[in-house]
């Protein structure tokens, strides 16, 4: 028998697994100054800092998601838990050698790879047939969230208590995680995907023919909207520092109104969602506004770009990722859209992160400024554009 209604206990817990992987992976973009003045980071290596975090996922989330599938979530959960309280410590101790920094950012990484599935996928299983969409409007506030708590921590912490202060926060959160994890595994009425491998291998969601293709493509765009919103989210506080003067704290004040805005709007998608709207096609609108942000920028005044990049593009940028978030459970059905499927959306995601900040980073190293990233990420978003319009007629085969 299907889940008809939601089981908030269940989504609370899958998104906040989430959004403690998003502040693991986001501590780091506010104090990014203070580490590359500090210890000398080259912009290419600290770019690296985010992007090893997506090359671990690419090459393992396919893989990950399979395992859930088949055996179940809280071990691999266990084992994220670890890797992040280790590594952090790791960070904490040695700084000063930023390649051991990038391979502790690894470790982090393959933690990361796990809870990124493993949230939105537990969300999606406890949403019910109707809650679709509220499910994917909460899982697409896991970035934006966790970069608000980390910028919010910045603001208030790191002037007087240093950058290891974020860090020493994550270890705490890494321990009561584990904790509620140990207490939710005993609750019964909560869907944890608790193993899969002893069913026969046709209850698994089947990614075959059409579906697998829209599946496909869905992670294919995630990739391009990630090539841009992660450039936007990780170089942004260091913009404004560069460029405007701003001290580390000032900027990350700054950095959270567009995230606040973006939040705000991963939820207006909800009633847009249920009155109808098809998701390929929200999808293509907000991808078509912030493409269309970007190539206007260098042609806009200070305070029209002030007023399009705090408002207008966010508000797109947070209907993007619920459309995004809802592929799975709309191609496959809520009840089918396991570790699997969310692998495969989040390879996609992680190639995208992983190229955006080191192509935005390895731009403004060549070229000696900013002046061509704008031209570069409208063209992904146009790319991003076109994509979302053919998806629209894979699913309309699909729902046929």
């Amino acid at each position: 028998m299907h889940q008809t209604a939601i089981n908030w206990k269940g989504i609370g817990f899958g998104l906040a697994l989430a959004v403690f992987a998003a502040y693991q992976q986001l501590k780091l973009p506010p104090v990014l100054p203070i580490l590359i003045e500090s210890y000398g980071f080259g912009r290419t290596l600290a770019g690296g800092f985010i992007s090893v975090y997506a090359l671990l996922g690419l090459l393992l989330s396919l893989r990950l998601g399979t395992i859930m599938q088949r055996r179940g979530m809280t071990a691999l959960l266990g084992i994220a838990f670890s890797m992040f309280a280790f590594a952090a410590t790791v960070m904490m101790v040695w700084p000063q050698d930023g390649w051991l920094f990038l391979a502790a950012r690894a470790l982090e990484g393959i933690a990361f790879a796990i809870l990124a599935i493993a949230g939105p996928a537990i969300c999606t299983a406890n949403a019910g047939l109707r809650g679709l969409a509220v499910a994917a409007a909460l899982i697409a506030t896991w970035i934006p969230v966790g970069a608000l708590i980390a910028n919010l921590l910045t603001a208030a912490l790191v002037d007087w208590a240093g950058w290891r202060s974020l860090w020493a926060i994550g270890i705490a959160a890494t321990g009561a995680m584990a904790l509620w994890t140990a207490y939710i595994r005993r609750d019964p009425t909560v869907n944890l995907g608790e193993p899969d491998g002893r069913a026969p291998a046709a209850t698994l969601p089947r990614m075959d023919g059409i579906r697998w293709r829209a599946m496909a493509l869905a992670a294919g765009l995630f990739t391009l909207w990630s090539v841009q919103m992660f450039a936007y989210l990780t170089w942004l506080p260091d913009y404004l520092v560069q460029n405007y003067g701003y001290s580390p704290r000032v900027a990350a004040m700054l950095f959270m109104v567009p995230v606040a805005v973006l939040t705000a709007f991963n939820l207006v998608a909800i009633p847009i969602l249920r009155a109808g709207v098809p998701v390929a096609i929200l999808l293509a609108c907000a991808v078509g506004i912030q493409s269309s942000f970007w190539l206007l920028l260098p042609w806009l005044d200070a305070l029209s770009a002030a007023i399009g990049g705090l408002f207008i593009y966010a508000a797109a940028a947070g209907v993007a990722p619920t459309c995004l978030f809802a592929m799975p459970g709309t191609i496959f059905g809520v009840d089918r859209a396991g570790g699997r499927a969310f692998g495969a959306l989040m390879t996609g995601r992680n190639l995208g992160v992983l190229c955006g900040p080191l192509l935005t980073g390895a731009l403004v190293e060549i070229i000696g400024g900013w002046e061509s990233v704008p031209l570069v990420l409208g063209i992904v978003g146009g790319c991003t554009f076109l994509g979302a319009l053919l998806l629209h007629t894979r699913l309309r085969h699909i729902e046929a």
